[in-house]
């Protein structure tokens, strides 16, 4: 089985609407035969249906190394990385955080930046994702977060 990471429907003022899937497996990795297998199948699917009645291009791809975090189990699968969380509002005068992913608990995504640990809720999560260490990338670091 694959998961829906994320789907993205844009609909340009000009041009084709772009219906973007991110596919991914719960232990990490999609093939490309997979992501051609899906693609081919929504395809199908849309076409008979008619779900996108005007000219559309369909996107099909992993969510790559700077995945969003979705759903509440994301934020216990990728515990120990290094993710970018965006808040609704501001929140200890700040918007943005980066820094270790804890864990969630009670509906709070836990976040370490540094020696500081914050609670931040999860209905005030406006975008969260991997992100990357720069550094530890142009190093050569196989482990990137």
């Amino acid at each position: 089985g694959l998961d829906l990471v994320d789907l993205e429907l844009h609909r340009p003022r000009r041009g084709r609407t772009i219906l973007r899937l991110f596919l991914d497996r719960p232990g990490g990795g999609i093939t490309l035969e997979e992501i051609a297998r899906v693609s081919r199948m929504v395809g199908g699917l849309l076409e008979v249906y008619d779900l996108i009645p005007e000219s559309y291009h369909l996107e099909v791809s992993s969510p790559g190394l700077t995945r969003p975090l979705k759903k509440p189990g994301d934020y216990q699968r990728y515990v120990g990385r290094l993710v970018r969380i965006t808040t609704r509002g501001v929140m200890n005068g700040r918007q943005v955080f980066r820094g270790i992913l804890q864990g969630l608990e009670d509906d709070q995504v836990c976040l370490q930046e540094g020696e500081t640990v914050y609670r931040l809720p999860l209905p005030e999560i406006a975008k969260a994702r991997l992100d990357i260490d720069l550094k530890k990338t142009l190093k050569g670091d196989k482990d990137l977060s």
